[in-house]
């Protein structure tokens, strides 16, 4: 585990390292602790968006000592074409690193105008998202605590439901049907099982999105885990 102390020092460490100025997304529990939503996380999460940057970055945790582990995500991938991270392991830390996409969610341009918090690190500048934008990738690695997790934000912060309504509509039309799919049933658990402040006004209109999504997806005859969501349906 990592507290924001030591996540700092490995951010400037790489920051260092790295031989050109780069500017990483944080996303995940790595996120949370900039907002005092979490004391410490597994591991560290962060996205860049250029093929140049990921290649350095890649260089950079292997010159510092960091080697390359399998990635493992969520069963319900299975058999799914989908963007994997490259695990970086050095002893107890990992930091997990993504270009554009996280899984089956696409870095908008509207994720990226809402990381306006920015931390400086040498070389390396942390671009941390928003709390809707945590709660979204949170749906997309659905890792053990994500759930748990996103009801903290929920219940720290007055979260913008628009927002995440409007960013899976824009997933969708970017072609992730496949994760506003999931999205509903990761918010109706989070409210059924968790008793997460979530309206029910704001599941019927994820879910008019998800049938839309859903249509799409059993159109183009993409592969689909059976979900609280389909087995309704």
């Amino acid at each position: 585990m990592m507290k924001y102390s030591q996540q700092s020092e490995l951010f400037m460490l790489i920051g260092k390292t790295i031989k050109k100025k780069i500017e990483a997304y944080i996303i995940g529990g790595s996120a949370m602790l900039y907002y005092n939503a979490k004391e410490a996380t597994k591991d560290i999460d962060l996205v860049v968006t250029s093929k140049e940057d990921f290649d350095e970055l890649e260089r950079a945790m292997k010159s510092i000592g960091f080697s390359i582990k399998e990635p493992f995500l969520n069963k319900k991938y299975e058999g799914i074409k989908v963007n994997k991270p490259i695990f970086f392991v050095l002893g107890d830390r990992r930091v997990d690193m993504f270009l554009n996409e996280i899984i089956c969610f696409k870095l908008s341009e509207t994720m990226k105008a809402r990381a306006t918090e920015l931390h400086e690190y040498a070389n390396l500048t942390a671009k941390i998202i928003s709390p809707e934008d945590i709660i979204l990738l949170k749906c997309a690695t659905e890792r053990q605590g994500d759930r748990q997790d996103a009801k903290e934000l929920i219940s720290r912060y007055n979260i913008k439901w628009d927002l995440i309504l409007k960013e899976a509509e824009q997933q969708s039309e970017a072609g992730k049907d496949l994760f506003v799919v999931y999205l509903y049933d990761f918010l109706e658990e989070l409210k059924d099982d968790l008793k997460a402040d979530i309206s029910k006004e704001v599941l019927r209109n994820v879910r008019k999105t998800a049938e839309k999504a859903m249509v799409k997806v059993l159109k183009n005859k993409d592969f689909i885990k059976v979900t609280k969501f389909n087995q309704a349906k």
